[in-house]
């Protein structure tokens, strides 16, 4: 693999450089998405099926697959569940990533479908539902500062976007991605309603617990 990046670099220096920031991009955030600012040029440059092939091997050595999706505009690094051990999360974090992929879905199934297969509605209403997951889990909820704290750490992921701030609507237009679906799979999505149920028998205890995401 050396000798690919090697080579690489007396082709083309430049793409050598920008091929290391797609690496640090992806290791540092997980997915990167077209619509994210500096990464357009980065989202072309890793679909070119040389350089596809070259990080997807990079990644594999690492433990982890490198998924692209480009009707949806995004790619990333999923762990390789037999090479390493699933990264933790906390539970609030476990109950944001439920809560995106059902209003994702219910916006898909009233076909409210943005470009990309994004789906666009307001942080008022996303927290609405989430105060409403968490009094049926019977936990406590966050304040919609620590919602809106914890929605910025799933945009760095690209996973979300939030818009500018509507002052007289006192809201701010929230984009949940399709990369979501990718990130709560069918498997991942019954384990972190396990871990809730298991969190909700144990009562207040704070554990971190071990999911794929």
């Amino acid at each position: 693999m050396l000798a690919e990046f090697e080579a690489l670099e007396a082709r083309n220096p430049r793409h050598r450089q920008r091929v290391t920031q797609v690496i640090n991009h992806l290791m540092r955030n997980q997915f990167l998405h077209v619509e994210d600012r500096g990464s357009s040029n980065l989202f072309e440059l890793l679909v070119q099926p040389p350089i596809e092939k070259l990080l997807a091997a990079y990644f594999e050595v690492a433990g982890y697959h490198l998924v692209v999706r480009e009707a949806e505009g995004w790619a990333g690094i999923i762990p390789d569940l037999e090479e390493i051990r699933l990264p933790k999360m906390r539970i609030d974090e476990t109950l944001m990533l439920l809560l995106l992929r059902r209003l994702w879905e219910e916006m898909v199934q009233e076909g409210h479908v943005e470009r990309y297969g994004s789906v666009l509605l307001s942080l008022n209403a996303a927290y609405d539902a989430y105060q409403d997951m968490v009094a049926r889990a019977r936990r406590p909820s966050l304040s919609i500062h620590d919602f809106k704290a914890l929605l910025q750490t799933m945009q760095r992921r690209a996973l979300v976007r939030l818009g500018e701030p509507d002052e007289e609507l006192e809201d701010i237009p929230l984009t949940i991605r399709a990369v979501i679906v990718t990130v709560t799979g069918d498997d991942v999505l019954a384990h972190l309603e396990q871990l809730l149920t298991q969190q909700d028998g144990a009562g207040d205890e704070e554990e971190d617990e071990e999911i794929a995401a």
